[in-house]
């Protein structure tokens, strides 16, 4: 039978079948589908890239990060604040859930999720291998209400024999097809919206998952958040302008820092385009450099931040960093050289880079029997 395996991210979602992640991209053939919904004027739903690109000039009806209180209520902890970090106009709706009110309307994240997995099954039903049933991943701390809202999602997608599988047995199951002689490993996930350690073991050829547990605030929508701030702190210095008074000007930051963040992967420095985050800005705002520099020492604290999920996991498991045989590494974030140097000195060896950290998940979920 095949499986296809989604990986419902919170920064974007990737789909595989047999072990190759699909194109769910339209405009340039990319395996990610960035996990934003928008509600533009005419009535109609964009989703994906497209609507990725509304965040800085529609942020109240541009839906991202969504995955972070499904199946929440909203006296839920994590959906205050949720409120508190992000652009959205939230309502309680009448079942005592959080819900988005958009242009169109109230939309819980259950409606957020429909759309996104809806546009992936588009993108990838016609497929020439075609499938007969779908695994969507799950983070392994999602208590049943949110593996029952992700699962509402999926169905009201259409999506075919549905059942869930938790993120790191995912990744264990991608992993079992290319390293031999591993018996016990760590699954290092660090991706948008939560980090996640998890132990898996082997037994007879089939992982299990041992122990587990999640940082809901650190991920990588925080360090674009950080660096934002950060930004922010440097323009109110210099121009007592204050890039954080209205939430347009402050969606463009945050998305712009984001885009930073990943240059400065690839190389030593680059610019902010303080000018195309706030055109109205005063002369002389236009770009600001930066750097390593910067960049280090705020992604070197998230990092810290792991290691103290890390360090509860190992104790609740009765392990020690070196009883590991391997670590593997999910989650885009993951490609930061500061979480690479924090893996190899915390564990001592190094993360596993074999299979894409983005598109492990949902590799391993297509491969699951």
């Amino acid at each position: 039978m095949r499986v296809l395996g989604i990986d419902l991210g919170t920064t974007n979602t990737v789909a595989a079948i047999e072990n190759v992640a699909l194109p769910i991209s339209t405009e340039d053939g990319r395996t990610t589908l960035p996990s934003v919904v928008s509600f533009i004027p005419n009535g109609r739903i964009q989703c994906g890239i497209s609507a990725k690109r509304r965040r800085s000039i529609d942020p109240q009806n541009t839906i991202y990060s969504s995955k972070r209180i499904i199946g929440r209520g909203w006296s839920d902890a994590a959906t205050q604040d949720f409120r508190k970090r992000y652009p959205f106009d939230l309502a309680e709706t009448e079942d005592g859930l959080a819900g988005f009110s958009t242009r169109a309307g109230i939309s819980t994240p259950v409606d957020i999720a429909t759309i996104i997995l809806t546009k992936t099954f588009e993108l990838v039903k016609y497929h020439p291998s075609g499938f007969e049933k779908t695994f969507i991943t799950v983070p392994a701390s999602f208590n049943a209400h949110q593996r029952d809202a992700t699962t509402a999602a999926g169905e009201r997608a259409g999506l075919p024999e549905l059942s869930l599988i938790e993120e790191p047995l995912a990744t264990a199951y991608a992993y079992g097809n290319v390293m031999n002689r591993v018996r016990r490993a760590g699954v290092y996930d660090l991706g948008g919206g939560t980090f996640d350690f998890s132990i898996v073991e082997w037994v007879d050829d089939t992982p299990r998952l041992i122990a587990s547990e999640s940082d809901l605030l650190v991920g990588g929508d925080d360090l674009d958040h950080l660096i934002a701030e950060w930004v922010a702190a440097r323009v109110l210095e210099k121009f007592s302008w204050d890039l954080t008074d209205y939430a347009e000007v402050y969606a463009r930051l945050v998305g712009e820092c984001e885009r930073a963040k990943i240059r400065l992967s690839f190389f030593d420095s680059t610019t902010v385009r303080l000018a195309e985050v706030d055109p109205t800005g005063p002369a002389g705002l236009e770009e600001l450099r930066v750097g390593r520099e910067m960049l280090d020492p705020i992604s070197e604290e998230l990092v810290r931040k792991t290691f103290v999920t890390c360090d509860s996991v190992l104790a609740a498991a009765g392990l020690r960093p070196a009883d590991l045989d391997a670590i593997f590494l999910a989650g885009g974030s993951t490609h930061l050289s500061k979480v690479q140097e924090g893996v190899q000195m915390y564990f001592g060896k190094a993360g596993r880079f074999e299979l894409d950290p983005t598109e492990v998940i949902a590799l391993g979920a297509s491969q699951h029997p």
